[in-house]
């Protein structure tokens, strides 16, 4: 049986690691507010390293618009351009991240199904009425996210050091997941600096996401209360 790679989407990295897969079942390891926006930026980075799409005076700019493998990027990048051919300016990034957070999770969850990460499990509610579950089909490769993001944070010459891989970080810490790892808890000044000096290798256009991100979380925190 051939072994399932990990994942090479941000958004997708940002899932998995966002639940916990101990049970057999994705179990979230963050409230769904936070989880919903980090994935949006999530999203919106995977474009910008496509650059399909640039960050300008807080508005999402499209920047290039010719097709996509993925087909959850390529209907993201057609909403980008149909709004913009409709409102006549381009939308803020806070906006894009409140629209994109609507349908986030279930959007990054059903790629990852259709890409042969999760599998969806049919059940029942103990009331009546189907329900269902999702796991990972690989668990090595499921936890292979956060494996990599504590190896990226700890070692001066990870394995992966890439811009996606420093991406996933960034955003990672924006939505508030970091400080859901144990390991994360154990070494957290450590971790910190480093994760500040890698914050700013990034381009322009993705530490902008990662701000907006961290933004528009905490004012969701704050909203909850």
């Amino acid at each position: 049986m051939t072994r399932l790679g990990p994942p090479v989407r941000v958004a997708d990295q940002l899932f998995l690691a966002a639940h916990d897969h101990d049970t057999g079942h994705l179990q979230a390891r963050l409230h769904r507010s936070g989880m919903a926006l980090g994935l949006a930026g999530a999203l919106l980075s995977e474009l910008v390293l496509e650059a399909r799409i640039d960050v300008q005076q807080g508005r999402i700019v499209p920047v290039n618009r010719g097709p996509l493998q993925d087909v959850l990027g390529q209907a993201i990048l057609e909403d980008v351009v149909t709004e913009l051919q409709v409102a006549k300016q381009p939308r803020t990034v806070r906006v894009w991240l409140v629209y994109l957070s609507h349908s986030s999770v279930t959007q990054v969850r059903n790629r990852l199904c259709f890409n042969g990460i999760l599998h969806e499990v049919s059940g029942r509610h103990w009331w009546g009425g189907a329900a269902s579950s999702y796991r990972a089909v690989d668990l090595n490769s499921a936890l292979g996210p956060e494996a990599a993001v504590h190896s990226l944070l700890t070692h001066d010459h990870a394995p992966d050091s890439t811009i996606p891989a420093m991406t996933f970080a960034a955003l990672a810490d924006a939505c508030g997941l970091l400080p859901r790892l144990a390991w994360w808890r154990e070494q957290r000044a450590g971790l910190r600096r480093r994760l500040d000096r890698l914050r700013d290798q990034l381009p322009r256009a993705v530490r902008e996401l990662a701000d907006h991100t961290e933004a528009a979380v905490g004012d969701a925190v704050v909203g909850r209360r």
